[in-house]
């Protein structure tokens, strides 16, 4: 049997374009899930960032890569000098576009690739983006990431683990859930970054995705708020603790300093 012809750069870049401008993902079993299972996750992520963005955000030039998730991260937490947001596709774009009238500061929109940033080297103070990187080369973009910082500048991420065989078997079930090139992260590329940045992490989604999964068949799509995703988030929250059980978990907020 003959090969798979490996994408190109270009062709990847192209085909994610495509996938996000017409909206094609079909992530309904997921959202269901994701429901329960990152019930309270989802609190717990939100007071992180609560603190991450207002120590690191206020009265900087910040450069966001994904080009709206800024709305929710942003909003009600810190002023920024200026933001910058970048994206490959039109669509995701203009949701950017149609709520920066409603901000304070100035926002600013690109259309590009973010494995190469086109801006001039030590622009930005903080980089940030969520769910991102795993749609990039991660040398490549980790390495503009470092190159448009200035010394001491900051990066938060919050990105998909792929380490846990469960989730690999997950995503070989479930293709239509994401795009064809998208790489959930590995270690190899927490090594990479930790190259470049002084690096700190949260991990979220162990117990919870099996407690999720219960009580979605229990309860249905309804009543998240139940005493099985409350147990599989306090053992999340413990085991998290430890080095060698990250690999186990399903998600990631990835926060550090330009070396």
């Amino acid at each position: 049997m003959a090969k798979k012809k490996e994408r190109t750069l270009e062709e990847i870049v192209a085909l994610e374009a495509k996938i996000h401008n017409e909206g094609s993902l079909d992530r309904t079993r997921i959202r269901k899930l994701r429901r329960h299972a990152f019930y309270y996750s989802y609190q717990r992520e939100k007071k992180i960032f609560d603190q991450l963005i207002k120590d690191t955000f206020h009265n900087k030039n910040i450069l966001e890569i994904g080009s709206h998730s800024w709305i929710s991260w942003i909003k009600d937490r810190a002023v920024p000098k200026k933001l910058t947001c970048i994206n490959i596709s039109e669509k995701e774009l203009q949701t950017g576009k149609d709520y920066a009238p409603n901000v304070s500061y100035p926002v600013e929109f690109h259309l590009m690739d973010a494995n190469n940033l086109t801006f001039p080297d030590e622009t930005f103070d903080v980089v940030y983006g969520g769910a991102i990187l795993h749609h990039l080369d991660i040398e490549m973009s980790v390495g503009h990431i470092h190159r448009v910082l200035k010394p001491g500048g900051k990066i938060i991420f919050l990105e998909p683990l792929n380490m846990n065989p469960l989730y690999k078997l997950w995503r070989k079930l479930n293709p239509k859930e994401r795009t064809p090139d998208e790489h959930a992260l590995v270690t190899k590329d927490f090594k990479f970054i930790r190259s470049k940045f002084t690096f700190d992490h949260y991990f979220f989604d162990f117990f919870s995705v099996f407690t999720g999964f219960a009580s979605l068949k229990i309860y249905g799509d309804k009543n998240y708020d139940n005493w099985l995703n409350k147990l599989g988030h306090k053992l999340d929250v413990s085991i998290s603790k430890i080095d060698f059980l990250h690999p186990l978990f399903a998600r990631t907020i990835i926060y550090g300093e330009k070396k």
